[in-house]
């Protein structure tokens, strides 16, 4: 086998390669003697059919199994021979010479990795959060846990801020009657709908009566006929009510899964999940701030583009919440320039661990399969299905294995600590999924 390999711009590269006939021709024969002893054939004895024969019915057949195979596994030692690190998969450029007979001539195009030199990280300059979760923060977020289990209590006065208020609307715009037949019912909390036009409206209407007013709806109303547009509104208020937030008792406590219901044990409970949550933000924000840090060191670094692409019609998939559907054209477009940060990003991250010989620890991917596991009702079986489902698994290798980096990163890098409260740190952190008590 002979082959050659051409540079054809950017991380592309046409590997052209030969085989000599002779090569093709003793696989085939070898192939067809196997089938003599196993083809069972009219009028010849099991094992007994002539060359010949099995020549004339399977010769073309298993040349082109033959020569299939030989391209395969041609291609994959002429990658390993001129060490070629592959992002895609290699296409054949143009149809195959010697399909049929003689010497078989190909040529294939594929798209490598970037060859990169020594990453030096000693010179990156990194913030590093320094914070930790406050009694405040408890507190806080205790009394979102009220929030949650607030009550709502019919009351006959006009709607106050904080009330939840249940509303009947028809408008008229210049297009039309919206809707079009009945009407539009909305369940809205005074001063958190974003419409104040609409919030000041109600507060001058009494639960059970209504009123003609002028509105304009805010541009991200869901409503897309009546987003943007001035409107003449029939509206009703339904009904006022009047929020009470439960007291943090026995039957509160227990209800979130604190079994001896004690105060304490529910503010262990909320410390511990806050905790974890603020490392998890702690490991994305410095996973953020190591990856822009690289690519600023090497902005013009190239990626293949088959690899962005793929990322772009993974998130376009994702954005649109249909994994399973192949995303339009224009759509995955939109993601092209997140995509490539992403992918750039991933190749740092990737050769940094390759080039200081960062392995995946085990315990570090059960450490973090048993936090997953452990916001679950049954641990054991999320264990199991991590364990158990290799696409599951990989995805959380690689996240341990980015952890590691970032963790050799810190050792070796200008660090610099910067005090921010548990707020900032979530805020500033790319979102991660929350955790409840």
């Amino acid at each position: 086998m002979q082959v050659s390999v051409e540079n054809t711009g950017g991380l592309e590269r046409r590997l052209t390669i030969h085989v000599p006939e002779s090569e093709i021709k003793d696989k085939v024969d070898s192939k067809l003697k196997e089938l003599t002893k196993q083809v069972r054939i009219k009028g010849f004895r099991p094992g007994r059919v002539p060359m010949s024969v099995v020549k004339q019915r399977f010769g073309k057949k298993v040349r082109q199994d033959i020569v299939n195979e030989t391209m395969q596994t041609s291609l994959r030692q002429a990658i390993q021979e001129e060490s070629l690190r592959p992002a895609s998969i290699p296409r054949v450029d143009s149809p195959p010479e010697g399909l049929d007979k003689g010497d078989l001539d190909f040529t294939a195009v594929i798209e490598v990795y970037p060859e990169l030199a020594t990453i030096d990280v000693s010179n990156l300059e990194i913030n590093r959060p320094e914070t930790e979760v406050s009694d405040e923060d408890v507190d806080e977020m205790l009394q979102t846990l009220r929030e949650q289990r607030k009550e709502w209590n019919l009351v006959e006065r006009t709607a106050q801020a904080g009330d939840q208020v249940v509303i009947e609307f028809v408008a008229e715009t210049d297009e039309g009657r919206v809707p079009a037949q009945g009407k539009q019912r909305l369940t809205i909390i005074m001063g958190e709908s974003g419409f104040d036009d609409l919030d000041s409206a109600i507060a001058e209407i009494p639960a059970g009566e209504e009123k003609k007013v002028e509105l304009e709806f805010p541009q991200s109303y869901r409503e897309p006929s009546l987003a943007g547009n001035q409107a003449r509104v029939e509206l009703q208020v339904v009904s006022v009510s009047a929020g009470s937030l439960p007291e943090v008792d026995e039957d509160f406590i227990k209800g979130f899964g604190v079994a001896d219901g004690l105060h304490e044990s529910m503010r262990q409970e909320i410390r511990g999940n806050l905790e974890r949550e603020l490392a998890q933000a702690i490991k994305s924000m410095m996973k953020t701030r190591l990856i822009d840090e690289l690519v600023k060191t090497m902005p013009e670094l190239e990626v293949p583009s088959s690899i962005v692409r793929d990322e772009a019609r993974r998130m376009a998939a994702q954005a649109l919440s249909s994994p399973a559907t192949e995303p339009d054209e224009a759509v995955v477009k939109a993601f092209m320039e997140i995509a490539e940060g992403r992918v750039r990003g991933g190749l740092l991250m990737g050769e940094l661990a390759q080039q200081n010989d960062i392995q995946i620890e085990p315990a570090r991917v059960r450490e973090a399969i048993e936090i997953i596991a452990n916001t679950y009702e049954e641990p054991a079986e999320i264990m199991q299905m991590y364990y158990g489902n290799q696409q599951l698994l990989q995805q959380v290798e690689i996240a341990v294995l980015d952890e590691q980096v970032v963790d050799w990163v810190l050792k070796n890098a200008k660090v610099t600590s910067q005090k921010m409260t548990f707020q900032e740190v979530l805020s500033r952190a790319p979102k991660a999924p929350n955790e409840s008590v």
